[in-house]
């Protein structure tokens, strides 16, 4: 996180390189992601200590859900398990009998109240950016600016790798592609040059045809006067 940056500026940035990164292959699971911010979030925390826990992570929740997009219905501003059409989903397959209840998870009921979701939601991100905060000081890892820009243009630095991979990727395909339209162009050619010789071919049988009557007639006339 630079310095004099905004924490929505820092999630923009980091998004970016997220999403492009996704959009080349390279993915990264939810708690990871979490993970990731924590520990740019350390320096923002130390700068800023009169903002309690629970505010930063209600903006993490916050700024997450305006950035990120929902798997479900590909839009921004909520997360997949708040999404309206897998909420309708969900009605219409309890409406008829379709949904099976799983011991191993925590389902919240489709008739809970828009405002009540979201702020199970919010709680539940919270709750595991919390576990993950308690996780890294358990581990002792602290990280100087130093270390979190290093980290930051080593990511970079494998996001433009990825371009420029993909980038050559894009040359060859637009390469075989040309080749291909080329061999088809020659074969387009070939199949019209077999047509040509088929009806020479035909030309040519049916000359012999005339020349081999021809001949007979004339081999029998022949006959006839030498009788």
């Amino acid at each position: 996180m630079h310095d004099n940056e905004s924490i929505s500026d820092m999630f923009t940035r980091f998004t970016t390189i997220i999403n492009s990164l996704k959009n080349l292959g390279k993915s990264y699971p939810n708690h990871e992601l979490v993970r990731k911010i924590l520990r740019i979030m350390r320096m923002w925390k130390s700068r800023r200590k009169r903002q309690s826990l629970s505010k930063l992570q209600r903006k993490i929740v916050k700024v997450m859900k305006m950035e990120m997009l929902c798997y479900e219905c590909k839009k921004p501003g909520h997360f997949k398990n708040e999404c309206p059409n897998l909420k309708k989903k969900e009605q219409f397959k309890k409406r008829n009998g379709f949904v099976k209840k799983n011991k191993a998870m925590v389902v919240t009921s489709s008739d809970s109240g828009s405002s009540s979701s979201e702020e199970e939601s919010d709680e539940e991100v919270a709750h595991i950016a919390y576990m993950a905060i308690e996780d890294e000081e358990e581990d002792e890892v602290n990280f100087t600016f130093d270390e979190l820009q290093i980290a930051y243009e080593k990511l970079y630095d494998e996001y433009e790798n990825i371009c420029l991979k993909n980038k050559t990727f894009k040359k060859n395909a637009i390469s075989l592609s040309k080749e291909i339209d080329d061999l088809k162009s020659e074969n387009s050619k070939f199949l019209n040059e077999i047509e040509s010789l088929k009806d020479k071919n035909s030309f040519y049988m049916n000359e012999i045809e005339i020349l081999n009557v021809s001949s007979k007639l004339s081999i029998d006339s022949l006959e006839e006067n030498e009788k």
